[in-house]
């Protein structure tokens, strides 16, 4: 035993990068779907509340976050867009963000795909228009003039889907997926707040303590927090995805790090107690 303690003591440092490595590529590659996972107040209450709107009622997602914040907002992106076609919502798609440009589209189309919506009927991707204060605001007066054309160049007033939605309320429900301003907050205080409608969001584990506050004070009717929040709306949905397999992959390498913490200290003591009596 006092030899096993000794060669891990002695161990290369590199041995262990490899097995974290090894640890956290794991579950991704092959989803082993935890268990124990459970939805917390914020993502079950955005979820019932999308799960209980009803077949033909508008939602409008604003994707606010860039390429950076992907791996956290992402997943949770690609959840409320799937709950919203499995429910037959219609969806309006926008950014403030022109860094998520990119991104936005990308989970639009492949969510749409899947759910095999047809586009200008059961969805509609507006882009992105810069000044974001003044996009929420002019939103709030007239959509059609503030955003003239779709992401395809057709006139938005046009569009089958677009007939009844003229103003911000006149959506049962708006999403911020946002990973900081614009985002949340500034879709309360210039939008929410003086056009009545109401709005759900998710967040970065960063932003989610100071979003939480609009949570708690009934601003928002519910709120994903980063990654974690993603794998609940995931656990709900009762479709894991890349949340999911993040939040396997942190939790199995806080598993491997304790572990290694605890053997690193045993192995210390008791090679530090052998040589101790050895002296002796």
């Amino acid at each position: 035993m006092d030899a096993f303690f000794r060669r891990i003591v002695a161990l290369d440092r590199r041995w262990i990068f490899l097995v974290l490595l090894v640890t956290l590529f794991a579950p991704i590659a092959c989803p082993l779907n935890l268990s124990g996972l459970k939805a917390s107040p914020g993502v079950s209450a955005m979820y019932n509340h999308v799960e209980g709107m009803k077949e033909g009622q508008t939602i409008l997602v604003s994707f606010d976050f860039d390429p950076a914040s992907a791996p956290e907002l992402e997943p949770m992106a690609i959840g409320i867009m799937r709950h919203a076609f499995r429910k037959k919502l219609k969806v309006v798609a926008m950014g403030l963000w022109v860094t998520g440009l990119t991104l936005e589209k990308k989970i639009v189309e492949e969510a749409a795909a899947e759910a095999k919506a047809v586009y200008g009927v059961d969805y509609v991707n507006l882009g992105w228009k810069p000044g974001s204060v003044a996009v929420i605001t002019g939103m709030g007066e007239d959509i059609y003039s503030t955003f003239p054309t779709d992401t395809k160049g057709s006139a938005v007033g046009t569009i089958p889907l677009m007939k009844d939605l003229r103003r911000l309320k006149d959506f049962d429900l708006v999403v911020s997926i946002a990973a900081g301003t614009p985002g949340i907050d500034t879709w309360i205080a210039y939008g929410a707040d003086k056009y009545k409608f109401k709005i759900g969001g998710g967040t970065t584990a960063v932003q989610s303590p100071a979003m939480a506050v609009y949570l708690q004070a009934g601003q928002l009717v519910g709120l994903i927090p980063a990654m974690r929040g993603a794998a609940e709306y995931e656990f709900l949905l009762d479709r894991p995805g890349t949340g999911t397999k993040g939040v396997d992959a942190i939790s199995l390498g806080h598993y491997l790090i304790v572990a290694l913490i605890l053997l690193g200290n045993l192995a210390w003591f008791v090679t530090r107690r052998n040589a101790a009596g050895v002296k002796a």
